[in-house]
């Protein structure tokens, strides 16, 4: 069973994305801690139970690293990025996608402490060798640790989520077979999302850092 896990919004600086989120929706994410070794930190703002946005940017208390912290400080604003699908069963999902022959580089431990200095570990398996980018979801396990969205203010709801990509007519049938269920267009690559928030429905997208 897979189930969406959390979305994420990258930026280029933290608190002036918290700021900026909070000025939409009339909600404020609670900071979630760094990443050790790879160069970001985060904030996570409920969208449900278990269900959450995450805001990603670069932990000025790390050297920039190659990949994720450069690419997320080279952004001229927030944007949605891509989204995270939760499941129980990472050996399975690793098998569907050899399947259909996408590769993976396997399962991937990883682990933060909270600012209240609880350990949370996860574990990820992201696929690799498509042509969808981060329109293609990665997948994460919690396993027995807490979820983020325990803790994270729970003002906003996840209302729609949609796909969009030239070749919809395969990333849809390739969603369907890893279980992840979610509406896929055709048209120009974008992701986006809109959530119920106490300022009224607002809506997200990978497009948003081309407008602004």
């Amino acid at each position: 069973m897979t189930s969406l896990d959390h979305l994420v919004w990258a930026a280029p600086d933290l608190d002036r994305a918290i700021k900026d989120l909070e000025t939409r929706t009339g909600a404020k994410a609670t900071p979630g801690g760094a990443h050790p070794g790879g160069g970001t930190r985060n904030a996570v703002l409920g969208l449900g139970a278990r269900s959450y946005l995450e805001i990603l940017a670069p932990d000025p208390a790390q050297a920039t690293q190659p990949g994720a912290s450069a690419s997320l400080a080279s952004l001229p604003a927030p944007t949605l990025h891509t989204f995270a699908v939760a499941t129980s069963r990472l050996d399975r999902v690793a098998a569907n996608l050899e399947k259909a022959g996408l590769p993976h580089a396997g399962v991937i431990p990883m682990s933060r402490r909270l600012p209240t200095g609880r350990l949370v570990r996860w574990r990820l398996l992201i696929p690799t060798g498509h042509a969808y980018g981060p329109l293609a979801p990665f997948f994460i396990d919690w396993g027995d640790s807490p979820h983020p969205a325990e803790d994270a203010d729970q003002d906003c709801r996840l209302t729609s989520l949609t796909l969009r990509h030239p070749e919809a007519w395969s990333l849809g049938p390739l969603l369907e077979r890893l279980g992840v269920e979610v509406e896929v267009k055709a048209g120009p690559a974008e992701i986006s999302a809109e959530l119920d928030t106490p300022r009224g429905r607002v809506r997200l997208s990978s497009r948003d850092h081309v407008a602004g």
